[in-house]
Protein backbone atom coordinates (compact mmCIF):
# COMPACT_ATOMS: atom_id res chain seq x y z
CA UNK A 1 0.00 0.00 0.00
CA UNK A 2 1.54 3.32 -0.91
CA UNK A 3 0.31 6.61 0.53
CA UNK A 4 0.19 9.82 -1.71
CA UNK A 5 0.19 13.31 -0.09
CA UNK A 6 -2.56 15.70 -0.99
CA UNK A 7 -4.43 18.79 0.26
CA UNK A 8 -8.18 19.38 1.09
CA UNK A 9 -8.48 23.22 0.61
CA UNK A 10 -11.88 25.00 1.57
CA UNK A 11 -12.59 28.57 0.64
CA UNK A 12 -15.08 31.04 1.81
CA UNK A 13 -16.57 33.77 -0.74
CA UNK A 14 -19.02 35.49 1.43
CA UNK A 15 -17.23 38.32 1.96
CA UNK A 16 -16.86 39.19 -1.32
CA UNK A 17 -19.03 40.66 -3.98
CA UNK A 18 -21.46 38.77 -5.98
CA UNK A 19 -20.60 39.58 -8.97
CA UNK A 20 -16.92 39.03 -8.32
CA UNK A 21 -18.00 35.65 -6.42
CA UNK A 22 -19.17 34.61 -10.07
CA UNK A 23 -15.95 35.33 -11.63
CA UNK A 24 -13.81 33.68 -9.44
CA UNK A 25 -16.13 30.44 -9.40
CA UNK A 26 -15.76 30.46 -12.98
CA UNK A 27 -12.01 30.77 -12.82
CA UNK A 28 -11.81 27.93 -10.39
CA UNK A 29 -14.69 25.40 -12.21
CA UNK A 30 -14.44 26.86 -15.69
CA UNK A 31 -17.22 28.08 -18.36
CA UNK A 32 -18.48 27.26 -21.14
CA UNK A 33 -16.63 24.63 -21.76
CA UNK A 34 -13.26 25.95 -20.91
CA UNK A 35 -11.55 24.10 -18.39
CA UNK A 36 -11.58 25.58 -14.64
CA UNK A 37 -7.95 25.73 -13.13
CA UNK A 38 -8.39 23.26 -10.40
CA UNK A 39 -9.02 20.56 -13.49
CA UNK A 40 -5.97 22.39 -15.17
CA UNK A 41 -4.19 21.53 -12.25
CA UNK A 42 -5.56 17.72 -11.70
CA UNK A 43 -7.57 18.84 -8.76
CA UNK A 44 -10.75 17.72 -8.36
CA UNK A 45 -13.94 19.53 -6.34
CA UNK A 46 -15.38 17.51 -3.13
CA UNK A 47 -18.39 19.99 -2.57
CA UNK A 48 -19.30 23.57 -2.87
CA UNK A 49 -16.03 25.35 -0.99
CA UNK A 50 -13.81 22.91 -1.10
CA UNK A 51 -11.83 20.85 -3.14
CA UNK A 52 -8.41 18.22 -3.39
CA UNK A 53 -5.23 19.46 -4.91
CA UNK A 54 -1.57 18.09 -5.59
CA UNK A 55 1.42 19.18 -3.48
CA UNK A 56 3.24 20.24 -6.09
CA UNK A 57 0.19 22.79 -7.57
CA UNK A 58 -0.19 24.01 -3.69
CA UNK A 59 1.63 27.15 -3.89
CA UNK A 60 0.22 27.99 -7.66
CA UNK A 61 -3.66 28.19 -5.99
CA UNK A 62 -2.86 29.74 -3.01
CA UNK A 63 -1.43 32.61 -5.19
CA UNK A 64 -4.94 32.61 -6.70
CA UNK A 65 -6.60 32.96 -3.34
CA UNK A 66 -4.22 35.89 -2.06
CA UNK A 67 -4.51 37.70 -5.78
CA UNK A 68 -8.21 37.81 -5.42
CA UNK A 69 -8.61 37.87 -1.57
CA UNK A 70 -9.90 35.10 -0.69
CA UNK A 71 -9.95 33.43 2.82
CA UNK A 72 -8.83 29.70 2.47
CA UNK A 73 -7.81 26.79 4.65
CA UNK A 74 -5.44 23.75 3.72
CA UNK A 75 -5.38 20.34 5.24
CA UNK A 76 -2.58 17.61 4.53
CA UNK A 77 -4.17 14.52 3.81
CA UNK A 78 -2.67 10.79 2.93
CA UNK A 79 -4.33 8.81 -0.04
CA UNK A 80 -3.79 5.04 -1.02
CA UNK A 81 -3.49 4.12 -3.97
Amino acid sequence: MKLKKKYIITYDLTKLKPSIRVRFVYLLKGRNGNKGIIEELKGEFLANGCFILNEKNLDEIKEIFMKWNVKYKTKEVYLTY
